[in-house]
C-alpha cells in the first residue's frame, strides 16, 4: 500500500474556489481502479486547512494517478495566477 497525507492551507477567499476545483480531482480519483481511499477532510476550526489523504493499492498506481486527467486539470487550475 502507498499512502500520501496532503496539508493545504488556502487564502480565506479561495476556499470555496478552491473546493470546486478539487472535486472533479476526488470524484475522478476514487474511481480508479487502484485508489484504496481519497479523502478530502475540511477543519472545522480553521476551514482555510484541508487534509488530503490518499492510499493506493501500491506506487504503480500512485503513479497512475499523478497521470490521470482529473489529477493535472487539478494541479493547472490550482496553481498561483
Amino acid at each position: 500500500m502507498h499512502v500520501t497525507l496532503v496539508e493545504i492551507n488556502v487564502k480565506p477567499d479561495m476556499v470555496e474556489r478552491f473546493k470546486e476545483v478539487f472535486l472533479p480531482n476526488h470524484l475522478g480519483s476514487i474511481e480508479e481502479e487502484g485508489n484504496l481511499r481519497f479523502d478530502v477532510l475540511q477543519d472545522e476550526e480553521e476551514p482555510t486547512r484541508f487534509v488530503i489523504y490518499e492510499a493506493y493499492r501500491d506506487e504503480v498506481a500512485m503513479l497512475a494517478h499523478k497521470q490521470t486527467a482529473h489529477y493535472l486539470q487539478c494541479v493547472e487550475d490550482l496553481k498561483p495566477s
